[in-house]
C-alpha cells in the first residue's frame, strides 16, 4: 500500500510494479489461510485417520512388534511423521511437481485398507527411541525430546474422536497397557499428563493456527518467499519516500497519509516477524527437526546441527493452557446478580447473558497432587465402564452415603458434594498429617466442577440445558435458605447445620445433611472426599462432545479436557445415566 501511494506520485509503470507486488503478497497470504482450513477441514482430518487406522490395523505388519516392551518405548511402531502426510495442494504449491512415491499403498480386497512401506523417511516412536545421536541420549536423560514425538504420535490417536473413528481393539489395548505402565508402575503421573499437555497444544495449532501448514517443507519455501516479499516492499516504499521527498518535496496534504500508509507497512513486516519466530520455535517445528534428525546420520554425527536442534528445542513458548483450575463457590457467590445495564434481553443476541450466582472466585493452581489422586484412582478403578462410589466403598462408607450419589443427575451430586465438602471446610479439622493434603486437593477439585456447572456444562455428562436449569434453582434455594448477602460464613454453616439434621429433598438440604453426616463419622473426612472428588473427575470426563473441548482450547482449556484425552487412551467409558447427553449429532 504504502509502495504504491508513493510510487504513484512517480511513475505510472511504478503505479503497475507497485500493485502487481502487493497483489501477490495478497494472493499468498490468502492462499496461506485457505491452506490452513483445508488442513484443519473434517474431511482432510477423515482422511488422514482413516490412515493411522489402517496402519494400526493388527493386519499391517508394520504396526505390531514381537518385541513390545511396555516399560519403555523400543518396539513401539505409533508413526510420528509420514512424507507427504496430510498433503494439502493448492494454487501456489509445488508438491505436484516436487512429489515423491508416496509410502501409502493400495488397498488390496477383501479389506481395502491400505498399506505402508516402512522406508527410511517413515519416523515411528521406536526409531526415535532407538536414535544413538547424541541429542536424543546424552543430551536427553529425562526424555523430553522424545516424549514430543510420543506426544505427536498420541496426537494422532485424539484426532480420531474428532472424526468418528477408533482403533482396532489391540492397539486400544497396547495403548491402554503402555499408558498403565506409565501411570502405575513407573508411577509417573507428571510425565502421563505432560504427554497430555503436549497432545492438546498440537490440537490447538491444527484448529487455530496454520503453524501445521507452513511447516510442510515445500509450504516453508513460500513463506520464505513471502517474508522476503514484504521486507522488499518495506524497503522499497522507505526508497521512494525519500527519494521522492529529497528531489520533489511532498505535498502538504499527502504527508500524513504516506507517514500512516509507511508505519502500516512496517506494522504488517513486524507481525509476519514475530509469527514466523513463533512458527519456527512452535511444537510442530520441535517434532520436525527432531525427525529430520533420526532420519539423517549425517546430522546424529554432527555436533554443531545436534547443538543447533538442541537450542531450537530447548526454548518453550506460552501456551494459552495456565495449569490452573478455575474455582466457583456456590456459598460465595449465591447472592451475585448481574449488572442489569449491560446483561438484559436486549443485550443477549450480543453477548452471553450471565446468571444469578454465575461469580468465578480466584483460581487455584494444578498441583501434582490432584494429578496423583487422580492417577490413583484410576489404579483402584482398574475397569473399562467408570461406576460413581467406587471410593466410597474402599472407605468402608458406601451403605450409608450410597444416598448422596444415588440421585437422579450428576449435576445433583456434583452440587450435593460441594455444599457438603464447603461445610467440612469450616467443621472438619484436619485429624491426620496428610489430611490438609488430602484437604487442598478435595477443595479444589469440589470447587472446579462446580464451576464446571455454573460455566461450562457442556463438558459434564448431563445435558446442558439440565444442568444450567438445576443450578438455577440451587441458587434460588440458597437465597431462600440465607435470605440476603450480608451473612458471613460462619452463620451460613449455621443455618446449614439446621437445615441438615433434617430430611429436606432440596440440593442446599441434602448438602447439608451430607456434610452433617460426614462430620459424625469417625473417618478421616478429608480422605474421604478427596477420594470421592477424584472418581468424580474420572467420572465425568468421558464425552463424545468433542466440539465442547475444541471450544475451550481457545479459552485456554479446562483440565476436565486433559483427563478426557486420559481416558480415551486408556478406552475407559462411563455407564449411562438418565438425563445425560448422547451423541447428540448437532454437536459431535
Amino acid at each position: 500500500m504504502a509502495s504504491w501511494m508513493i510510487a504513484s506520485y512517480v511513475t505510472q509503470s511504478g503505479k503497475i510494479f507497485c500493485t502487481a507486488f502487493l497483489f501477490i503478497i495478497l494472493f499468498m497470504k490468502v492462499d496461506e489461510r485457505a491452506r490452513a482450513l483445508m488442513f484443519a477441514s473434517n474431511s482432510n482430518m477423515q482422511k488422514d485417520s482413516q490412515l493411522v487406522v489402517d496402519y494400526m490395523s493388527p493386519e499391517h505388519d508394520g504396526s505390531v512388534s514381537s518385541n513390545e516392551d511396555p516399560a519403555t518405548m523400543y518396539g513401539c511402531k505409533y508413526l510420528v511423521r509420514v512424507p507427504n502426510e496430510a498433503k494439502v495442494l493448492s494454487l501456489c504449491s509445488t508438491e505436484i511437481c516436487w512429489q515423491k512415491e508416496a509410502p501409502w499403498q493400495v488397498g488390496k480386497p477383501p479389506n481395502y485398507r491400505q498399506c505402508m512401506k516402512m522406508t527410511d523417511e517413515v519416523i515411528t516412536v521406536d526409531k526415535v527411541w532407538k536414535c544413538e545421536g547424541r541429542l536424543l541420549s546424552v543430551k536427553d536423560p529425562k526424555n523430553r525430546l522424545k516424549d514430543l514425538c510420543l506426544s505427536f504420535s498420541l496426537f494422532k490417536f485424539i484426532c480420531l474422536r474428532f472424526t468418528g473413528y477408533s482403533l482396532p481393539q489391540e492397539a486400544r489395548d497396547e495403548l491402554r497397557r503402555r499408558i498403565e505402565h506409565i501411570l502405575f508402575e513407573g508411577n509417573d503421573h507428571v510425565r502421563v499428563f505432560r504427554l497430555i499437555e503436549i497432545e492438546l497444544a498440537f490440537l490447538f495449532d491444527l484448529f487455530y493456527t496454520k503453524y501445521p501448514v507452513n511447516l510442510n517443507p515445500c509450504r516453508a519455501v513460500f513463506k520464505f518467499i513471502l517474508l522476503a516479499l514484504l521486507v522488499a516492499a518495506a524497503l522499497l516504499s522507505l526508497y521512494l519516500a525519500i527519494s521522492f521527498h529529497t528531489i520533489w518535496g511532498w505535498p502538504h496534504d499527502d504527508q500524513f497519509a504516506v507517514l500512516v500508509t509507511i508505519l502500516l507497512m512496517m506494522s504488517t513486516l513486524v507481525v509476519e516477524f514475530v509469527q514466523f519466530g513463533i512458527m519456527i520455535f512452535s511444537e510442530w517445528a520441535k517434532v520436525a527437526y527432531i525427525c529430520k534428525y533420526v532420519q539423517s546420520k549425517r546430522l546424529q554425527s554432527s555436533r554443531c546441527a545436534g547443538k543447533l536442534i538442541e537450542i531450537m528445542c530447548g526454548v518453550w513458548l506460552l501456551k494459552p493452557w495456565g495449569r490452573q483450575l478455575r474455582q466457583y463457590s456456590l456459598l460465595k457467590s449465591y447472592s451475585y446478580s448481574p449488572w442489569k445495564c449491560t446483561h438484559n434481553k436486549l443485550t443477549t443476541v450480543y453477548l452471553d447473558l450471565k446468571r444469578n450466582g454465575q461469580k468465578q472466585i480466584a483460581p487455584a493452581n494444578l498441583s501434582a497432587q490432584v494429578t496423583k489422586a487422580i492417577a490413583e484412582s484410576l489404579r483402584n478403578n482398574r475397569t473399562s465402564n467408570l461406576e460413581m462410589g467406587k471410593s466410597l466403598r474402599l472407605n468402608n462408607l458406601f451403605e450409608k452415603l450410597s444416598w448422596a450419589f444415588d440421585l437422579e443427575t450428576t449435576t445433583q451430586v456434583i452440587l450435593v458434594w460441594h455444599i457438603a465438602t464447603t461445610f467440612c471446610e469450616h467443621e472438619a479439622p484436619p485429624r491426620d498429617p496428610l489430611s490438609p493434603e488430602n484437604k487442598d486437593i478435595a477443595t479444589k477439585l469440589s470447587q472446579y466442577l462446580a464451576y464446571l456447572v455454573a460455566f461450562a456444562p457442556r463438558l459434564l455428562p448431563d445435558h446442558a440445558c439440565r444442568t444450567e436449569y438445576i443450578f438455577d434453582c440451587t441458587v434460588r434455594e440458597a437465597r431462600k435458605l440465607f435470605q440476603g448477602s450480608s451473612l458471613s460464613m460462619g452463620d451460613k454453616i449455621q443455618k446449614l447445620k439446621v437445615v441438615g439434621s433434617q430430611q429436606g429433598k432440596d440440593i442446599m438440604d441434602q448438602g447439608a445433611r451430607l456434610g452433617t453426616q460426614l462430620v459424625k463419622e469417625n473417618v478421616d473426612v478429608w480422605k474421604v472426599l478427596a477420594d470421592f472428588w477424584a472418581e468424580m473427575m474420572l467420572y465425568v470426563a468421558p464425552s463424545n462432545d468433542v466440539a465442547a473441548h475444541a471450544k475451550y482450547l481457545t479459552m485456554g482449556g479446562e483440565f476436565v479436557t486433559h483427563v478426557w484425552v486420559l481416558v480415551s487412551h486408556m478406552d475407559i467409558t462411563r455407564g449411562p445415566r438418565d438425563g445425560e447427553q448422547h451423541n447428540d449429532p448437532e454437536r459431535n
